[in-house]
C-alpha cells in the first residue's frame, strides 16, 4: 500500500496499530522490514523473505472463520451514480470484505432498488439516511501533458478556447462555468465520469469535475479554478432506513475516513 496509514485504512484498523505490529515484527526478526522515505515505504530484502514465508499461512488463516462458520450469504445492493467514482470507496470495500466475508455486493442500476447509494447529498432520495464523507470543490480536468496542468491552479479565462467534455448527468452541471456554452454540440458527451477522464486523457477536451478525481487517471490532472464560481458537493453514503443498510453505510464511511 505504500504507507502504514494506507494499509490501516485498507484493513479497517488504526495507523498506530499497523505501526506497532510492524515494529514488533522487526524486533522479532532482528532487522528492518521496510525502508522509510519521505514519500512512503519500500520493502527490504528481509521483508521480501518474510512475505514469501508467511503469505500462504496468512491467507489460510484469514479464511478460517468463514470456512468453519456456517453463515448465510447476504446481498448488499449498491447504487453508484455516474458522477461518483468508486475509487473513493475502495478502502471501505476492502475492509467490508475482511469484516463481513458473508456479504455479497451487487450494483443496482436503479437507485430505488438499492440498499445503499454512493452519492452527493443533494441527490439523496426520500426514505434514505445520509452519512457524509467529505465536502469538496470542483476543478478542471486536463490532459497531463497540457500546458495549463503545469500550474497549481487554472484561471477560468485561460479555458476560453478549450473544448469541454459534456457531463449532462452531473447534479451541478448548471452551476459550472459556461456550461451553457456547450450547447448545441460539445466535442464529446460522456455517460459517466470514468469516460470523462478517458476522453480528457485522449485530448478531446477538458472537463469540470470534483477535485477528488485528481490522481485517479494516469493521463489526467485536476487543477483548482481561479476567478470562477465556487461549486461544491458533499459526498457520502445514503442508506435505506433499515438496520441492515444503515450498518453498512456507517461501516463504509468509517473505513474511508
Amino acid at each position: 500500500m505504500g504507507s502504514f496509514s494506507h494499509a490501516a485504512r485498507a484493513n479497517g484498523v488504526s495507523q498506530p496499530t499497523v505501526s506497532a505490529a510492524i515494529q514488533k515484527l522487526e524486533d522479532l526478526m532482528g532487522g528492518d522490514l521496510f525502508y522509510r522515505h519521505r514519500r512512503g515505504l519500500t520493502v527490504t530484502p528481509l521483508g521480501e523473505r518474510l512475505y514469501a514465508e508467511a503469505a500462504g499461512s496468512v491467507a489460510q488463516l484469514s479464511g478460517m472463520v468463514q470456512r468453519l462458520q456456517a453463515s448465510e450469504r447476504r446481498l448488499l445492493r449498491i447504487h453508484c451514480p455516474p458522477d461518483v467514482l468508486l475509487a473513493s470507496f475502495t478502502a471501505g470495500f476492502r475492509a467490508l470484505r475482511l469484516a463481513h466475508p458473508e456479504t455479497y455486493l451487487s450494483f443496482a442500476p436503479v437507485l430505488e432498488e438499492a440498499d445503499l447509494a454512493l452519492i452527493s447529498e443533494g441527490c439523496v432520495p426520500a426514505g434514505h439516511d445520509f452519512f457524509p464523507l467529505r465536502t469538496e470543490s470542483y476543478g478542471v480536468a486536463l490532459p497531463q501533458a497540457h500546458v495549463l496542468a503545469a500550474g497549481s491552479s487554472v484561471d477560468l479565462a485561460d479555458l476560453r478556447d478549450e473544448a469541454r467534455i459534456h457531463r449532462p448527468y452531473c447534479p451541478n452541471a448548471d452551476s459550472m462555468p459556461d456550461e451553457q456554452g456547450l450547447i448545441p454540440l460539445p466535442p464529446a458527451q460522456a455517460l459517466h465520469d470514468q469516460q470523462v477522464l478517458d476522453l480528457v486523457a485522449a485530448g478531446l477536451g477538458v472537463a469540470f469535475v470534483p477535485m477528488s478525481h485528481d490522481g485517479i487517471h494516469g493521463g489526467v490532472t485536476v487543477r483548482p479554478l481561479r476567478n470562477a464560481p465556487e461549486v461544491f458537493r458533499t459526498l457520502g453514503v445514503s442508506s435505506r432506513k433499515t438496520v441492515f443498510a444503515r450498518q453498512f453505510a456507517q461501516f463504509l464511511v468509517a473505513a474511508r475516513q
